[in-house]
């Protein structure tokens, strides 16, 4: 009993993981594979008047003149009215699209199939001739209309259907039949084995772009993630890996001349606002402080948090005496007004300015800009000091810096 029950097991399994693997089609798959399949017919449609000489060479001197002319007429205008259609086919909306491309093949098939009508029946070669034409027009539309198989059966249907009634109203000759079942044959197959060969078409379309939109939202989180690992989750800033990238990147720059410097910022007293407020006060200081020094900041500044309550400002380009007065500013934007409302939490901040000197590693400057915050710190606090300890002085008005200009 077990070993009979287990392959039905294994069946109901399979069958339940080929089902559940089945990829429908979306309408967007749809609408490509009808811009596809329409692309396709424009560059078919240029070749069909070989299509045209293949034919009359065929025919002549084998079945009437007039009816190889009326043929070619017809064709004519068939194909003339077809690349309107395409023409026309623009930005419409997929359904409409999709019943002009089935009006297309209809059109092509019913003048492919009128050859059957009108030449076949004055000779015997020239039906097989025809025949073999017939069957491959049809072959050779198939990749045409992959993405289309309506059309596609349009088209051939048509083909059948003019061969058919050219066999129902008597065509020339006899011993017809075999050729209109033999193409009868042929067209079925067709039909039945390229319907699925499309399904499959439109469901690799719809896988594309469900990789497509997989890749976009792998890019967006690669994007998210990246911007997460290099961003403080507290303040918004820069973070201290981000920090140490820029600050390589800066270091190498400066090995080709550029100059630049930076600022360390602690905040005074932040203890006692955790202490007295809570943490949750703490942290609000903390991005207040972040907005307040952000708003003082040019363009080419970056503020970065080094951890707790310190911040690191690297500014590109930028010598020492430019840093110092930067960071008396920042010193006094920062005491202007207390960071929060409520509650009433007021800071001040001392400050550190370094210069990058040559054949040094960041490692190093921040080194200097630290020894010159506890500098500030042992001096009083809520002051610039730069890297040689000294008290940062007030620059002659012609030299000093506009807020305006450091924003």
């Amino acid at each position: 009993m077990m070993s009979s029950a287990t392959p039905v097991a294994t069946t109901s399994q399979r069958r339940a993981t080929d089902a559940a693997a089945v990829v429908v089609p979306s309408p967007r798959a749809r609408e490509i594979g009808y811009d596809q399949c329409a692309d396709a017919l424009r560059r078919t449609l240029v070749t069909t008047p070989a299509g045209w000489a293949l034919v009359g060479w065929l025919a002549w001197h084998h079945a009437p003149t007039a009816r190889l002319v009326a043929w070619v007429a017809l064709f004519f205008v068939a194909w003339i009215v077809n690349l309107v259609n395409l023409r026309l086919l623009g930005h419409r909306p997929a359904a409409c699209r999709a019943r002009r491309l089935a009006v297309v093949a209809l059109l092509d098939g019913t003048a492919w199939g009128a050859v059957g009508w009108l030449l076949v029946g004055f000779d015997p070669a020239l039906d097989a001739w025809i025949g073999a034409v017939l069957c491959g027009v049809s072959a050779v539309n198939a990749p045409v209309y992959i993405t289309h198989h309506r059309a596609y059966a349009s088209l051939v249907g048509a083909i059948a259907g003019m061969t058919v009634a050219g066999a129902v109203l008597g065509l020339e000759g006899a011993g017809t039949g075999p050729y209109v079942a033999g193409l009868g044959i042929f067209f079925v197959l067709l039909l039945y084995y390229m319907r699925p060969v499309a399904q499959r078409v439109l469901e690799g379309i719809e896988l594309q772009l469900g990789n497509a939109r997989l890749a976009d939202q792998l890019s967006d989180a690669l994007r998210l993630v990246t911007h997460e690992a290099a961003t403080d989750a507290l303040t918004g800033q820069p973070n201290r890996r981000a920090l140490d990238q820029l600050l390589d990147e800066q270091v190498a720059a400066a090995a080709t001349g550029h100059v630049f410097s930076v600022l360390l910022l602690d905040i005074d007293h932040f203890k006692q606002v955790n202490d007295l407020h809570g943490h949750g006060a703490g942290d609000e200081t903390l991005r207040a402080f972040a907005r307040r020094v952000r708003a003082e900041l040019r363009a080419r500044d970056t503020c970065a948090r080094y951890g707790g309550e310190e911040f690191v400002l690297v500014m590109p380009d930028t010598p020492l005496a430019e840093a110092v007065r930067l960071a008396e500013r920042l010193r006094q934007a920062v005491a202007s007004a207390p960071l929060l409302d409520a509650p009433r939490v007021a800071a001040t901040v001392s400050i550190g300015a370094a210069q990058h000197a040559p054949g040094e590693d960041a490692d190093a400057l921040l080194a200097r800009a630290d020894r010159a915050v506890y500098a500030a710190k042992r001096g009083g606090r809520d002051q610039v000091r730069s890297d040689d300890g000294r008290p940062a002085l007030e620059a002659p008005e012609s030299e000093q810096v506009s807020l305006q200009d450091c924003t």
